[in-house]
């Protein structure tokens, strides 16, 4: 999508209808792709941390075992 589309789309979220209602769904869809590709690149949480990509809607799960006793936190959505 090029500016000029982008702009009249942006435009058109500001109508409190229906209408309004889908072009800022997507308006956000269409930031969505260049957002994501300039986070991968510059995330730091990319280096630290495995990255495992999930098809949509799927759930992550990793199980720990009971006698860990480290605190583990699983980070999704950083990058």
């Amino acid at each position: 999508m090029d500016k000029k589309e982008m702009r009249e789309l942006f435009k058109a979220t500001a109508a409190d209808t229906s209408e309004g209602k889908l072009a800022a769904k997507a308006f956000a869809g269409a930031l969505t792709t260049p957002i994501l590709k300039a986070i991968e690149l510059e995330s730091v949480m990319r280096g630290l941390f495995a990255v495992e990509e999930l098809a949509p809607g799927a759930q992550a799960v990793y199980p720990v075992a009971e006698d860990f006793e480290i605190p583990v936190w699983v980070l999704p959505g950083l990058g």
